[in-house]
């Protein structure tokens, strides 16, 4: 992507985040870019046009940031659910900061119902999201609790659902605390899916670092 189209993108992307979609104009794009007007129907039709490429874009460096993730590199399975969380807070900030939203999820809650073109972006982004936690679940319950009666696939959804909703409350409260709080009470949920399993996957990761540590050359 050309560096001048990349600004725009990455500026509306910031400034859609913030402040919402309707609310942002072309012209609040280009001065917070730094490009003219010109430089925008340039790279651009419309608005309309540049969100679709922001979707694209923010969409991938999500997708890299996960793919690259500390957890990514657990054995477990289990381990890798509970890292994941660990990570989702990380990246919003902690309990200190205050999330700057989901992109996709401010773009489908106002543009669902007259842009079907957006609509489908998001639910497509947020079926990938579900599906990529849905792996390690179904893998866990496989490994930990196979007779355990869940739906990985609706466990991984309820996830999503708790994160996108908990951003639009951090938004509203003007604080991380509640969004923290909904990924420790989804732990929680977890724990209780997977009960003594759940036990039983820390010692084994606790022993099998152990063994790693003795066997190496220190």
């Amino acid at each position: 992507m050309p560096a001048t189209k990349r600004k725009l993108v990455e500026a509306g992307i910031k400034l859609v985040r913030a402040q919402g979609y309707n609310a942002t104009t072309v012209d609040d794009i280009c001065a917070a870019a730094g490009v003219t007007k010109g430089g925008f129907f340039h790279y651009f039709k419309s608005k309309e046009e540049l969100a679709k490429e922001a979707i694209v874009l923010f969409r991938e460096e999500k997708r890299l940031a996960y793919e690259h993730a500390p957890f990514r590199q657990l054995s477990d399975p289990l381990d890798r659910v509970h890292g994941r969380l660990d990570f989702a807070k990380d990246s919003a900030g902690g309990a200190a900061a205050l999330t700057k939203g989901c992109l996709i999820g401010v773009l489908a809650q106002e543009l669902s119902f007259t842009h079907p073109e957006f609509r489908s972006a998001a639910q497509g982004s947020f079926l990938r999201m579900a599906e990529d936690l849905e792996k390690d679940i179904a893998e866990a319950k496989s490994l930990h609790a196979p007779t355990a009666d869940f739906n990985p696939r609706d466990v991984a959804l309820l996830y999503v659902s708790i994160i996108q909703g908990s951003m639009i409350l951090a938004k509203a409260s003007e604080t991380n605390a509640v969004l923290m709080e909904n990924i420790e009470q989804f732990r929680r949920y977890v724990k209780s899916l997977f009960g003594s399993s759940q036990r039983t996957a820390r010692k084994t990761t606790r022993k099998s670092a152990t063994r790693a540590l003795a066997g190496s050359p220190g």
